[in-house]
């Protein structure tokens, strides 16, 4: 199989990574706020378990995907950079770090899920302890968006609203994890939702570049 096909499965790998964390929050219905009662929580974990066993599956498959789009982005990152790989390995630290966080808060999620009636009134406990892991990988996937992005605008490896946006997805996810990871406010929450919405359009639209450039598909 020549390169050209393995750029474009990693292309596929990045709109997967997407499609599939949709729908895994879809699965798992809109999640209480972070200073819901205990009642309230545990209701949750209840209704929901199944939907949040199936996020942490469908987030772990999708992650296989996102690794290997990232193997096609760093390249690039690379040839702009004449293989000096400064901002190219910071984004990749950022991606693993941030990855590695928001599995964390999905295998608490769905640990809770598996037995939610052993839990009882310590559901807000390790909720909140969902919401801090989440909230902290977005350290990581803003150190990941800024850095890329920021290579982006200088060697102008993608369109300039493009690198904009992955820019803006990074400044929310910082937002996010500040307040997520030091206070129980919905905002923490909310700046979350508005980094992973801008960072899913950036990721579909690197994947459409990383297509669209291959020799076959410019064939």
């Amino acid at each position: 199989m020549n390169d050209s096909k393995w750029v474009r499965y990693a292309a596929i790998g990045g709109v997967a990574f997407v499609v599939l964390n949709i729908v895994g929050a879809v699965l798992s219905g809109s999640p209480p706020a972070a200073n819901a009662s205990a009642t309230k929580i545990a209701n949750y974990y209840a209704d929901k378990g199944s939907g949040l066993k199936a996020a942490l599956w469908l987030g772990g498959l999708g992650s296989v995907g996102l690794v290997w789009w990232f193997g096609s982005l760093w390249r690039r990152m690379s040839r702009a950079e004449a293989g000096a790989h400064r901002l190219s390995v910071v984004s990749l630290i950022g991606l693993g770090l941030g990855g590695a966080l928001f599995m964390a808060s999905a295998s608490v999620n769905a640990a809770i899920a598996l037995h939610p009636a052993d839990v009882g009134e310590g559901a807000r406990v390790f909720y909140t302890l969902s919401i801090v892991l989440l909230s902290a990988s977005g350290f990581g996937l803003a150190i990941h968006l800024l850095a890329t992005n920021i290579l982006g605008l200088r060697a102008k490896m993608f369109p300039t609203w493009l690198a904009w946006l992955g820019v803006v997805s990074g400044l929310a996810f910082l937002v996010s994890a500040v307040l997520g990871s030091a206070t129980d406010s919905p905002s923490g929450m909310a700046a979350g939702f508005v980094g992973f919405i801008g960072w899913s359009v950036w990721l579909l639209g690197v994947s459409f570049i990383i297509w669209s450039e291959t020799p076959e598909a410019a064939g």
